[in-house]
């Protein structure tokens, strides 16, 4: 049903009807043997406008009037319909079939005249406006390809025949046609010729998707934008050769089909398309260019006119391909032309200096751009009406083929390609070769640093060397004076002949945290045996500084009691707070220092069982026979500092009473203060500790009261660092 309602269509469009004409008369244009294979009449022929763009062949046999010559033409306007009037005459012994050729113009509806005044309606065409690929309407069940309609305008003039041949014209406003001539074909040997222009067209394809291939292939192994570019001009240029409108038709549209009698009009998708893969090509183009140049680092100016070139570029595309005008073709197309010769000669300069700044592979692009350079120029000025040299050639053979601006245009492309491919593959070798060059240097100068900087750790070293024997020696030396005053203030600890017949035994814990330190104890003169004192120190500071200012209170512990053996403890701890504060020179007012010492002194009387305590932030505690722990509170005062203790601070005497056997012991803060524990945050010792300690402590043997202190003491520092000076006196009452 569907052929059926075709077949009808096409008898009514193409139905033939008998008709009187008024067409004005015109010589004939006679076909011979010497006709070439495209012709066209220069004269003798008329031209009718139909500015309305809606007169009908009809209406155009009904028109006395309006017809112009050839010295009469008009000027050709995108929005008016043309109506061209010619004759045509085979004089050849045998049939002619002839093809009307769109000759630039946007569509094409032709009809014959013959001498019986029967009007043929022929195939309507033009410029960019193909119909479907025929070949889906071939069956392949059934035999008669012959079926197949031709995609061109063609007529079959008998021998001797002359026809009147009426064309209506409309032109494409961005392509205008350049003249009201039309090109007839001899079919039969364009067939022939078609087919060699399908071997060039497939010969130039192959070409540049092989090129394409090898751009991809590069970039992907050489991770370079010059041949990521290239790859990407090399596709848009595969697209536009494939698209291009040749002398046998755009290829590109017989891949379409006839879908549900929607054709592919260059109205719709052709047009625009085409001229994206043109536009498209020459700004890849451009981009490539200046991504192998580096225009960017090397030519900032070129760089910015490149961009100012794909900006035109873009905004004439949107102009041919959406706005329809009636501008003339020079100032469409003549403009563009300019700016790309200008751009291309540009780029051939900075190729140049490339070169003569030693990029070799500039050459190569010198090389390639000419031809692509003359091709190109040649079809933008041909598209500005600039006639082509290649219309001196013979229009036959090549020439013919040549003659068509797209064509030209292919092959000088094709070649550009090629060339570029060299010069792509000379820039990947010469970035290899700088590469190589680069990193034979950075090795030079990787060995140059090596030897320099082995020289310079030698020198280094030896200095290093000759410092460390001088530090070894400087080292060795406050050793020996550390360890050396270790044992002069270890000497002045309490003596065996000092503690025996005193106590019913004694012991204590001193361990400074830097070999010396700022921790005392001291017990009095041994001519005293019924009644004598002991007094536990800590100095500020620690190491050499702690040690010099123990020194100062020791000796001021021997002044105090070599004066007087039975001063009372409180008096005695501030007669060491008034002899620091004076020996340090700290009551004066430019004092440079502000030093002293916590301490506690007890004085002991066997006879009467009887202590008097004085203490100085250190307290006393006391294990009785009975197994509890009394502890006995010192004074806030501290002794020495530049400011005296306030009165109330002063520390007082306290009497304490003891049982045979009871335990007594002092602590420095070093040993309350140290921080460990198996907490998650570290705690201090404390008072309590050490009171449950004593309390479960069943001894009452000092050594043995003061080893089982100092195992608790080193179980709670653990992996902690020792934070100051440690002492501890145990002494049991007899």
């Amino acid at each position: 049903m569907k052929n059926i309602i075709r077949t009808l269509a096409a008898v009514i469009l193409l139905g033939t009807s008998i008709a009187a004409t008024a067409l004005p008369a015109t010589p004939p244009l006679e076909i011979t043997e010497e006709t070439p294979i495209a012709y066209a009449a220069k004269k003798n022929f008329f031209v009718f406008e139909d500015a309305s763009a809606q007169m009908r062949i009809d209406d155009l046999l009904n028109q006395t009037t309006g017809f112009r010559s050839t010295a009469e033409l008009p000027t050709i306007n995108s929005y008016s319909n043309y109506w061209v009037v010619q004759k045509v005459k085979n004089l050849l012994p045998h049939d002619y079939q002839l093809r009307v050729d769109p000759s630039g113009w946007e569509s094409i509806d032709s009809y014959v005249i013959d001498d019986s005044g029967t009007i043929t309606r022929l195939k309507s065409t033009g410029t960019y406006r193909v119909s479907h690929n025929y070949m889906v309407d071939l069956n392949p069940f059934l035999p008669g390809s012959a079926k197949i309609a031709s995609q061109f305008t063609l007529y079959t003039l008998v021998k001797n025949q002359e026809i009147t041949l009426v064309t209506r014209l409309k032109s494409n406003s961005n392509l205008p046609a350049r003249a009201f001539t039309l090109n007839l074909f001899d079919h039969v040997k364009f067939l022939e010729l078609r087919r060699y222009g399908l071997y060039i067209e497939g010969v130039l394809l192959g070409v540049l998707l092989a090129l394409a291939i090898f751009g991809w292939f590069s970039a992907f192994n050489n991770k370079d934008k010059a041949s990521f570019a290239y790859s990407i001009w090399m596709l848009s240029a595969f697209v536009q050769i494939l698209s291009n409108y040749m002398p046998e038709g755009p290829r590109l549209a017989e891949f379409f089909a006839d879908v549900e009698d929607i054709r592919f009009r260059h109205h719709y998708v052709y047009w625009p398309a085409f001229i994206l893969f043109s536009y498209g090509q020459a700004i890849f183009y451009a981009v490539f260019a200046a991504t192998f140049l580096n225009v960017k680092k090397h030519a900032p100016w070129l760089y910015k006119m490149t961009v100012f070139y794909i900006a035109v570029y873009l905004a004439h595309y949107v102009l041919t391909s959406l706005v329809h005008h009636n501008l003339s073709q020079k100032l469409m197309w003549l403009p563009l032309g300019v700016l790309t010769f200008i751009l291309l000669t540009s780029f051939f300069g900075v190729a140049w200096r490339r070169y003569r700044q030693g990029h070799s592979a500039a050459r190569f692009f010198m090389f390639a751009i000419v031809p692509y350079l003359i091709f190109r120029s040649i079809f933008i000025l041909g598209l500005a009406g600039v006639p082509s040299p290649f219309s001196l050639m013979e229009p036959s053979g090549i020439g013919f083929l040549m003659q068509h601006s797209n064509t030209a245009q292919s092959i000088g492309l094709c070649c550009e390609a090629i060339i570029m491919a060299l010069a792509v593959i000379s820039r990947t070798r010469w970035l290899q070769l700088q590469l190589a060059h680069n990193m034979e240097e950075q090795k030079a100068l990787v060995e140059n640093q090596n030897r320099m900087l082995e020289s310079t750790v030698a020198e280094r070293t030896r200095e290093l060397a000759e410092q460390h024997s001088e530090l070894d020696k400087t080292h060795q030396l406050v050793v020996s004076s550390v360890n050396y005053a270790s044992r002069l203030q270890r000497s002045q600890l309490p003596r065996r002949h000092r503690l025996d017949g005193r106590f019913q035994s004694v012991a204590s814990i001193w361990e400074p945290r830097d070999t010396i330190g700022g921790d005392l104890w001291w017990v009095s003169s041994s001519q005293f045996q019924d009644k004598f004192s002991l007094a536990v120190a800590d100095c500020t500071g620690h190491g050499v500084p702690g040690a010099m200012l123990s020194l100062l209170v020791s000796n001021s512990l021997e002044r105090i009691y070599s004066g007087d053996p039975q001063i009372d403890p409180s008096r005695a701890l501030m007669s060491i707070d008034h002899l620091v504060r004076v020996g340090l020179n700290q009551d004066a007012p430019d004092s440079e220092s502000d030093d002293g010492c916590d301490a506690a002194i007890v004085e002991v009387d066997n006879k009467a069982r009887q202590l008097r305590f004085a203490g100085a932030k250190i307290g006393l505690f006391q294990l009785t026979s009975d197994g509890s722990v009394l502890r006995h509170l010192a004074s806030r005062a501290s002794l020495g500092y530049q400011n005296p203790p306030d009165p109330e601070d002063e520390p007082s005497d306290l009497p304490i009473r003891y049982q045979r056997g009871d335990v007594f012991v002092i602590v420095t803060d070093g040993f309350t203060d140290q921080v460990g524990g198996d907490r998650v945050q570290p705690a201090s010792y404390g008072y309590r500790r050490l009171e449950r300690l004593l309390e479960s402590t069943e001894e009452r043997d000092a050594k043995a009261i003061a080893r089982r202190m100092w195992e608790d003491f080193l179980a709670w520092q653990g992996l902690q660092m020792r934070r100051d000076d440690v002492t501890a006196v145990v002494f049991v009452m007899q």
